[in-house]
């Protein structure tokens, strides 16, 4: 499931405005989810945290369900159809993310198998600029 434009904006929000007013808002709104969405929507936030730096650059898109939808298993998503995108360049990946029992924290995330996406494949795949 994608992100809805309203939910989007506070994300963008939290990342680039005052912290705590934004999280409460964003908060709020993860709340309004369904569990399944919420997961995934976690996971996505979480990814872009942990694939943002400061040498490589911030990662303004991400989603872990960009390719595949993921297994999930209880507060456990697994997949390999994540994609993000850094500095206008969209890589692929494989994650394992585990969140809290009512979805609003991830626990524990891995993010595997990095793999630079070639122009000539956007297309195919739904990526955009």
């Amino acid at each position: 499931m994608r992100l809805a434009p309203c939910l989007f904006a506070l994300i963008a929000a939290a990342l680039s405005g005052p912290a705590f007013a934004a999280d409460a808002r964003l908060e709020e709104s993860l709340k309004e989810l369904d569990d399944t969405t919420r997961l995934i929507q976690v996971c996505d936030l979480a990814v872009m945290d942990k694939t943002s730096s400061r040498k490589e650059g911030v990662t303004d898109r991400a989603f872990i369900d960009m390719l595949h939808r993921p297994e999930i298993h209880g507060d456990i998503a697994i997949g390999d159809g994540g994609a993000f995108r850094r500095k206008g360049e969209w890589y692929e990946f494989s994650y394992r993310c585990a969140v809290t029992p009512d979805h609003m924290r991830t626990t524990k995330l891995s993010v595997n198998g990095i793999r630079h996406v070639p122009h000539s494949e956007w297309a195919a795949k739904n990526f955009y600029p």
